[in-house]
């Protein structure tokens, strides 16, 4: 009988995931531990788990192989040494946002190809003026989306950007091939060579040890100065400072932000009222952002490798756990 650890503090939703698997894997026995002490007497002899597994906890689990992340990309932290050397097999839930963060990105997109935010600037002055944006408009069937980082967000951005006529440039480390959408693909060493190339770079890479600020200023000098910068993977990846710096003195046109350094972004940051930028709060994967429920692709997803657990198949989403996705 699996031995599954829900690590605390627990949600709503996952203990009716927890109850969904001890109903239907009656061969499970499932654990929701009420503290940290708890979760580590019970994680001695736990077969897997779910969620975050602190060093001294994971130094007491002799049995551990399976460990579900509970996020696609988590936070810093996650992955430390003694995890990344432990033999158990981690999970994530990538795959699962796809739809709704490649249309977050679209919006980001298309919005400042319009001029979109000089127009809401004008709009909140009650000011009618046709030439309220804050640069020239970008035609998109003749412009070049730089996607950093073909996944499943990546690969689906692609798809969005093609079906609006652009030409799209991959770079990923892992990916062989062009996927559907992509027209050009490239190694992640080539970044700063392509870079330059795009009327729109659309960040989508997780945080790793080795991207840590990856975009700063050096990189945004490599970029074209009518080009748009788009993160909505994780903040740590771009130094805000250098971004802030890049528009302001026009090394760049503007920028469209999800994620931030640290969140959430601080009030007297100049980003906040640099023209050409649009920022929202960490919402691209919003759970009440409509359509599909995240919740219930995190259910299933979670309830399908618990099968494939126990049933000693093939685990979905594995992460190398050295590259920390």
């Amino acid at each position: 009988m699996p031995k599954l650890v829900i690590m605390p503090p627990q949600t709503d939703p996952q203990r009716m995931w927890a109850a969904r698997i001890s109903d239907t894997l009656p061969d499970y026995d499932v654990v929701l531990p009420a503290d940290a002490d708890e979760a580590k007497r019970e994680i001695v002899d736990a077969d897997a788990a779910f969620g975050n597994v602190p060093a001294d906890a994971l130094a007491a689990a002799t049995k551990l192989r399976w460990l579900q992340s509970p996020q696609a990309a988590p936070p810093p932290g996650y992955y430390y040494d003694e995890l990344i050397a432990h033999p158990v097999t981690v999970t994530n839930f990538r795959g699962i946002y796809n739809d709704h963060i490649s249309a977050h990105i679209m919006m980001m997109v298309l919005g400042l190809s319009r001029g979109l935010p000089g127009y809401m600037r004008a709009k909140a002055s009650h000011d009618y003026d046709k030439d309220a944006n804050d640069a020239e408009f970008v035609f998109l069937p003749d412009s070049t989306a730089v996607i950093v980082g073909i996944g499943g967000i990546g690969g689906a951005t692609a798809l969005q950007c093609q079906g609006f006529g652009m030409h799209v440039i991959g770079v990923d480390p892992r990916v062989g091939d062009p996927p559907a959408g992509v027209d050009e693909l490239y190694p992640s060493d080539r970044l700063a060579e392509v870079i330059g190339r795009g009327d729109f770079v659309i960040v989508t890479m997780p945080h790793t040890p080795e991207n840590r600020g990856l975009f700063d200023a050096g990189m945004f000098a490599r970029m074209k100065s009518s080009a748009y910068f788009i993160n909505i993977g994780r903040g740590p990846t771009t130094k805000l400072d250098d971004l802030a710096d890049a528009i302001e003195n026009g090394v760049i046109s503007g920028a469209g932000l999800d994620v931030y350094e640290t969140e959430p972004l601080r009030a007297g940051h100049k980003l906040w009222d640099l023209p050409n930028v649009i920022l929202t709060p960490h919402v691209a994967a919003k759970e009440d952002a409509g359509g599909a429920n995240l919740n219930e692709r995190r259910s299933d997803l979670l309830f399908d490798n618990a099968r494939r657990f126990a049933a000693g198949d093939e685990l979905l989403n594995v992460v190398d756990k050295s590259l920390w996705f």
